[in-house]
């Protein structure tokens, strides 16, 4: 049992020297003077007004620019082709189409015949494409990008190149690889 009383020395001194350190407080060279209020943390800093109230203190710190609101391209999921909802449109499509050199005849017409569908980034689309004196047919139209910067991947009547059941999200594949059981019309 001897170690009992050295534990309890020990336990002692310990709590006397914690009493002795939080007992003294502040220093006095560290105190405010008499007659000055302690600020607070509910109290504002700074100078004293008329009043005895203290007007707050301007920061520093310059403020935290705010970004620009930017408004995100729609997403689609690349399994199965879902309608783009106008991005791209139907229009931006086929002025892609007009942009493309040797693609169409310069008095050829064209008219949507399945408004764009995306999956991934890419879009498949099927216009009618008409030439006078020679009659329409359906064009089927792949591209990628964005609505404003849209890329043509293929076009005509069979897009089931190598690049398109290559790379092509499987939902766009579906689509240009099995049109020839794919409903050309609707939205």
């Amino acid at each position: 049992m001897p170690r009992v009383p050295r534990l309890t020395a020990t336990l002692a001194c310990v709590l006397a020297g914690t009493v002795l350190l939080t007992g003294c407080g502040t220093p006095p060279e560290l105190r405010p003077p008499p007659g000055v209020p302690v600020p607070t943390p509910s109290t504002p800093t700074g100078t004293p007004g008329a009043d005895g109230s203290r007007p707050p203190v301007e920061s520093t710190t310059p403020p935290t620019p705010v970004p620009p609101t930017v408004t995100p391209s729609p997403t689609y999921g690349g399994f199965t082709a879902v309608n783009c909802a106008g991005n791209p449109s139907g229009a931006q499509v086929t002025d892609l189409l007009r942009r493309s050199p040797g693609l169409l005849r310069a008095n050829a017409t064209l008219r949507l015949l399945r408004e764009p569908v995306c999956a991934g980034t890419w879009q498949y689309t099927v216009v009618e494409v008409t030439v006078p004196g020679r009659g329409g047919s359906p064009m089927q139209v792949v591209s990628t990008g964005r609505a404003a910067s849209l890329i043509l991947v293929t076009a005509g009547s069979d897009v089931c190149n190598a690049q398109v059941r290559a790379t092509a999200p499987a939902g766009i594949r579906t689509l240009a690889c099995d049109a020839g059981t794919a409903p050309l019309t609707g939205a």
